[in-house]
C-alpha cells in the first residue's frame, strides 16, 4: 500500500483509540534502522501525542516468523518493571488494515546508543542489561513467553531455531555452519539458570538521554532462557565490528557485566560462538530478504566462527 494510503487508514484507525478522535495524521514515514518488523514514525496534532511509533509485522526476514502481538504483550508487562519501555498504545490483529498485523506504540525521542555521543553510557547501559536479567518474569507474567526445563534446553531450542532458518535462507546450508552447529550441540555447557532475556541486546535498541536509558525497545525475541544468550550476542558483534579477538572471559563487556551485575559468567566461548554462528545463519537471511549485503562479511564470520569454535 503506497505511504499516502496508508496515511490516511492509519489516521481513521489512530481515531478509534481513546483520546485520539480528533487526531489529525501531519506527517508518515519509515523509519531508519531495523532489519525485521517495519517501523513508522507518525507524527500528529490533536492528539495526546505528538508522535507514534507504528510496528508493522514482517513477512520474511533475518528473525522470522514475527509477531508484533507477542512483542506488544511483552512490553505492557515490561510497563510494570523498572526497565523504561515505550507505551503500547493500541494494537490490531487484523492484517486486512495494512497488509499485516502492526502495534502502535509511544514514540521516544531520544537517540540510540550508537549516535547518542556524550549523551550516553557504558555504564548505564551495561547496567540496564544486568537489570532487565533480574527482572522477576513470574511475577511480572511473562512466563507467556515459555519456560525452557532449563538453560541447556532453552539453547536446544535456540540451535533448533537458527537450523531451520538454514534450511530457508538461500545458501546458508553450507558446510561451514552446518559444521559449527554440530560443534555447538556436542559441547552444550550442562551450567547455567533461567532469566528474562532481551533478546537483541545491540546498542540499537538502548534510547539515551543524559547519560541515562531513556527506553529500551525492540522486544521481538524477548525469551526465558540463559542470560549468557544475551551477553555473548554484544560481544559477537564487538569482533564483527573490530574488536580484538581473545579469550571470550576477559572481553570488556563481559568484565564489565560481571561487575554490573555481581556475578561469575562461565563459558562464554560457548556463547560467543554460538552468537557468530547465528550471524552467519542471519547474514545469507539479510541477503535474501535486505537484497544487499549485511555491514560485516561472510569471510569475517567464517575467520571469526573457526577461531571461536575453536576455544570450546
Amino acid at each position: 500500500m503506497p505511504l499516502m494510503d496508508q496515511q490516511a487508514v492509519m489516521q481513521t484507525w489512530l481515531r478509534t483509540l481513546p483520546g485520539f478522535a480528533s487526531a489529525t495524521v501531519r506527517s508518515y514515514r519509515v523509519a531508519e534502522g531495523g532489519a525485521s518488523n517495519v517501523t513508522y514514525r507518525v507524527e500528529l496534532s490533536g492528539a495526546p501525542r505528538d508522535a507514534v511509533a507504528i510496528r508493522v509485522q514482517g513477512e520474511r526476514g533475518i528473525f522470522e516468523p514475527y509477531d508484533v502481538l507477542r512483542e506488544a504483550r511483552v512490553v505492557r508487562a515490561l510497563e510494570a518493571s523498572n526497565v523504561p519501555v515505550p507505551s503500547v498504545l493500541g494494537e490490531e490483529p487484523d492484517a486486512a488494515i495494512l497488509g499485516a498485523p502492526f502495534i502502535v506504540m509511544e514514540w521516544v525521542d531520544a537517540p540510540h546508543m550508537g549516535e547518542a555521543g556524550p549523551m550516553a553510557s557504558f555504564p548505564a547501559f551495561t547496567e540496564m542489561v544486568a537489570r532487565i536479567h533480574t527482572l522477576d518474569w513470574q511475577a511480572l507474567g511473562l512466563d507467556f513467553l515459555g519456560v525452557p526445563e532449563s538453560a541447556a534446553a532453552s539453547i536446544e531450542s535456540d540451535l533448533a531455531v537458527f537450523e531451520q532458518r538454514m534450511k530457508r535462507f538461500p545458501g546458508a546450508d553450507n558446510d561451514v555452519l552446518n559444521g559449527a552447529l554440530g560443534v555447538l550441540r556436542a559441547s552444550l555447557p550442562a551450567d547455567g539458570g533461567l532469566s528474562f532475556c532481551h533478546g537483541d541486546i545491540n546498542v540499537f535498541n538502548y534510547l539515551f538521554r543524559d547519560q541515562e536509558v531513556a527506553a529500551v525497545v525492540d522486544w521481538e525475541q524477548a525469551r526465558i532462557g540463559d542470560r549468557r544468550y544475551d551477553i555473548g550476542q554484544l560481544v559477537a558483534l564487538s569482533h564483527l565490528k573490530g574488536a580484538p579477538f581473545g579469550p571470550a572471559g576477559q572481553q570488556g563487556f563481559v568484565r564489565a557485566y560481571e561487575q554490573a551485575a555481581g556475578v561469575a559468567l562461565t563459558n562464554m566461548a560457548y556463547f560467543r560462538a554460538l552468537w557468530l554462528f547465528q550471524l552467519g545463519v542471519i547474514y545469507h537471511g539479510w541477503v535474501e530478504y535486505g537484497g544487499s549485503q549485511p555491514w560485516y562479511s561472510w569471510a569475517q564470520v567464517t575467520q571469526l566462527l573457526g577461531e571461536a569454535l575453536a576455544e570450546l
